[in-house]
């Protein structure tokens, strides 16, 4: 199988082997069409003036932290949506994601860490070689758990996950340390949980 290194719907996407990655998916509807369109628009203007930096060092350099920027902003939209979908909040939904993303590990990935917050998941993972592209794995567990969560919530016809992931690849373990951290952290930045440990629905590896 050829698996391209790069692909691109609304969000971009690499694909390398070797390299640990940080991903996020969300319900469908966490976050308003209008906010999602705003978001990409503002980044697009942002990322035409960086390209244009003649020096590639320095050029690279302002388009990690402006993707770092947005996805800072994308995560806030999340972490304080005021609507009501937040179905991994329930015990029954987060159990069924949190088995198939550990049922995946070493099979299409090594599992660092993930956290299941109740409208979206983080997830580190390291892939030494692609068998299949991320994309396509992405897609097999929101499909297997969407499929299995809308049994419990007798939802029929509409989607559960939203059609797009966040992902990025790690440049470094400086950055791997600071993603994990992140990661685990996430529920106590909210409110939801007092230290990391506390929160039942995250792994750390190391």
């Amino acid at each position: 199988m050829i698996i391209k290194p790069f692909y691109r719907r609304n969000l971009p996407h690499i694909t390398l082997n070797e390299k640990a990655y940080f991903i996020t998916f969300w319900l469908n509807r966490s976050i308003p069409t209008d906010v999602m369109i705003r978001l990409k628009t503002n980044y697009d203007k942002e990322w035409k003036i960086l390209s244009e930096i003649k020096y590639s060092n320095i050029r690279k350099k302002k388009i990690y932290d402006l993707q770092k920027k947005y996805f800072g902003i994308f995560d806030n939209y999340l972490n304080n949506a005021e609507n009501n979908i937040k179905w991994l909040g329930d015990d029954r939904i987060a159990n069924i994601v949190s088995e198939s993303i550990r049922y995946r590990n070493k099979k299409d990935y090594e599992l660092l860490a993930y956290n299941i917050m109740p409208n979206h998941v983080h997830l580190v993972i390291f892939v030494e070689r692609f068998v299949k592209p991320l994309h396509k794995i992405l897609q097999s567990l929101k499909r297997h758990t969407a499929r299995k969560s809308n049994i419990i919530l007798n939802r029929t016809g509409n989607a559960f996950w939203h059609s797009e992931s966040y992902d990025h690849y790690v440049r470094d373990y400086k950055e791997l340390s600071r993603i994990i951290d992140y990661t685990m952290n996430d529920p106590v930045k909210t409110g939801l949980a007092r230290n990391a440990e506390e929160w039942k629905w995250s792994y750390c590896k190391y």
